[in-house]
């Protein structure tokens, strides 16, 4: 047919004119074809388009790539909406962002399939690009990109359920979607899933997730600090000494001495109170000043106070009335309670 041939006609012309390096004289001719069909002269002007906006063998210009992505939208190129979409999010050249047209842009790609629309789609609405933050619509459109594939996406719906915003709290729900982003190999997503595992740990032991499982928690302590969080077990230290249940006093101090593997100042005066209070360990005065002043010497305020305390009543140490004073002010200089309280009620000493 006559209309066929010029088609081609046309379609080869746009060619032509790409291979001599006039753009615009291809667009022209592209277009014709696509009026009458060529899905594939769509798309080139599509592509045209990235090749102004990226400064890809030609000047770069956002608004003969915002021209060329709107005509291929009109020609129902997803891709072209997606861009246009992020053209607009970011900003053209010498104009501000345009978040409505940004978010209409987005919605066509969306509408088409597009995993990475409905993930923008997710982040302008989680970070109220629109005006005001809208946490419903964002879990919504994180949760269709993440089924559609998106790794970024993965991890936010994670982050949703993790946080119970917008959907019922499910750490399960939320480790799944997490590690998904992971293996999917998004870059964030060793730190997210640490992120995960370090606060997750402590919910299975309080409850606050909606069961109590101490092995899990254990075990999510672990991957966690191998992920690079070493100060987890001295986080889950604090959720069994707090958590008022039986036998979680046992845990807590097996929580401070791996905790104290890593070095870790605060937990040292963590094991200190364990020896002093009988907790999860029989008492232990002595023990517990040798932590204390462990964890006064590398400068831990809450160490520094407790050796001071021991220092002045001569607890688990001779007593050394000047040298707990020392110890007191340092921990009080670091803005311990107790240390201000007893340099005031025990001293008549007042931090200037």
């Amino acid at each position: 047919m006559a209309s066929d041939r010029m088609m081609e006609y046309y379609y080869s012309m746009g060619q032509d004119c790409l291979h001599l390096g006039n753009l615009d004289g291809a667009v022209t001719y592209f277009r014709k074809a696509a009026n009458m069909g060529a899905r594939e002269a769509a798309y080139e002007i599509y592509i045209i388009g990235r090749q102004w906006e990226t400064g890809d063998g030609v000047e770069k210009s956002d608004t003969k790539a915002e021209n060329c992505y709107k005509l291929s939208v009109d020609y129902g190129i997803r891709d072209a909406a997606l861009q246009l979409g992020k053209l607009y999010l970011r900003g053209m050249v010498g104009k501000k962002t345009n978040p409505r047209k940004a978010r209409k842009s987005l919605e066509l790609a969306s509408d088409e399939g597009s995993a990475e629309a409905a993930s923008l789609l997710g982040k302008m609405y989680d970070e109220g690009i629109m005006g005001r933050v809208n946490p419903d619509k964002a879990f919504k459109c994180y949760l269709l990109a993440a089924e559609r594939g998106d790794s970024s996406a993965m991890l936010m719906t994670g982050m949703f359920y993790a946080q119970g915003t917008s959907t019922q709290k499910d750490l399960a729900a939320a480790e799944m979607w997490i590690r998904k982003g992971r293996d999917a190999g998004d870059p964030d997503g060793d730190m997210t899933l640490r992120g995960f595992l370090s606060v997750a740990c402590a919910e299975y032991v309080t409850g606050a997730g909606g069961s109590v499982d101490t092995g899990k928690a254990w075990q999510m302590a672990e991957e966690a600090e191998t992920l690079g969080d070493k100060e987890v077990f001295l986080r889950l230290g604090l959720a069994f000494s707090h958590s008022g249940r039986k036998n979680h006093g046992t845990k807590a101090f097996e929580c401070y001495k791996r905790a104290a593997r890593n070095d870790i100042p605060a937990a040292w005066s963590a094991l200190g109170l364990c020896y002093e209070a009988g907790l999860g360990v029989e008492e232990d005065i002595a023990k517990a000043v040798e932590f204390y002043k462990k964890a006064a010497e590398a400068d831990d305020a809450f160490g520094m106070a407790h050796y001071g305390y021991a220092l002045a009543n001569g607890e688990g140490v001779q007593k050394d009335e000047k040298a707990a004073m020392n110890w007191l002010i340092k921990a009080a200089m670091k803005g311990d309670p107790g240390a201000i309280h007893i340099l005031k009620e025990d001293y008549n000493y007042e931090l200037k």
